[in-house]
């Protein structure tokens, strides 16, 4: 029987906030003017916030020398004054770096749950992409994939396919 959640790992971009498009291209925004929250955020926010939050995503934009530094920090600090997040953890590599932090690879959500002395087996991920539900299953925790209009499929198997954040609360896994 699957134990209530008190656990969430966010992914950042497509879940809390909407990806850039440029071109063809699903992207992060790098300026602050770029950031602009998803419409079902808050909603889900509210109705987990009583949980353990996590923030997990990968920004290899920083190592492309696409995405400057404080310009990260500033989006980071924009979130800290909206939203109330246990800590907000990035992985600034590309694929060559062949770091253990990039997701699909679980290293930000196995290390937090180690420093923080937290349970997998009452943690959850929350992602739009293979890569976040990757990363969920190779930490051992629950998966939660959502769908969004530029994501069209994956060919990775979630614990859980929703199609809005909004629907999130209502799984049985948050049930108390």
């Amino acid at each position: 029987m699957q134990r209530p959640i008190k656990t969430v790992f966010l992914d950042r971009d497509g879940i809390i906030n909407e990806p850039v498009h440029r071109g063809s291209i699903v992207s992060s925004p790098r300026a602050l003017t770029e950031f602009k929250l998803t419409p079902d955020f808050e909603e889900l926010y509210e109705r987990i916030s009583g949980l353990t939050m996590f923030v997990v995503s990968n920004q290899p934009d920083i190592t492309r020398g696409l995405l400057e530094p404080q310009v990260l920090e500033e989006i980071g600090q924009f979130l800290k004054s909206r939203f109330h997040f246990t800590e907000i953890i990035y992985c600034t590599h590309d694929d060559s770096c062949a770091c253990l932090c990039r997701k699909p690879k679980p290293g930000m959500i196995l290390e937090t749950l180690s420093r923080y002395e937290l349970d997998p087996h009452e943690a959850v991920i929350i992602g739009d992409s293979y890569k976040d539900i990757l990363a969920g299953q190779n930490a051992g925790i629950t998966t939660i994939y959502c769908r969004r209009s530029y994501n069209s499929g994956i060919s990775c198997k979630p614990d859980y396919t929703v199609d809005g954040l909004t629907e999130i609360a209502h799984l049985p896994l948050f049930a108390a």
